[in-house]
């Protein structure tokens, strides 16, 4: 059986990845206080990203495993796009 698409990825360490996570969870920080500053009608949408970067480290962490982590990660977004859209208001 070939290696699937991406199967190089598995040679990389952990910590690779716990660094990429932790800087996105810096970005989702940063993105989340400033759409709340601006108090834009989404804002609190953008937290849900910042609890996805949470799941993953936690996955990282050995307390669930990467399926949990990707459905509850998916679930997040899902609720984060409904939630976008939902507020969503025609230009003016």
């Amino acid at each position: 059986m070939e290696t699937p698409i991406g199967g190089f990825l598995d040679s990389f360490p952990s910590g690779v990845y716990i660094a990429c996570h932790v800087i996105f969870l810096v970005i989702g920080l940063w993105a989340a206080r400033k759409a709340s500053a601006a108090k834009l009608l989404y804002a609190p949408a953008f937290w849900l990203y910042v609890v996805t970067q949470i799941i993953f480290l936690t996955m990282f962490g050995g307390l669930i495993t990467m399926k949990m982590a990707v459905l509850l990660e998916q679930t997040c977004i899902v609720i984060m796009v409904i939630w976008i859209a939902s507020k969503a208001k025609s230009p003016a």
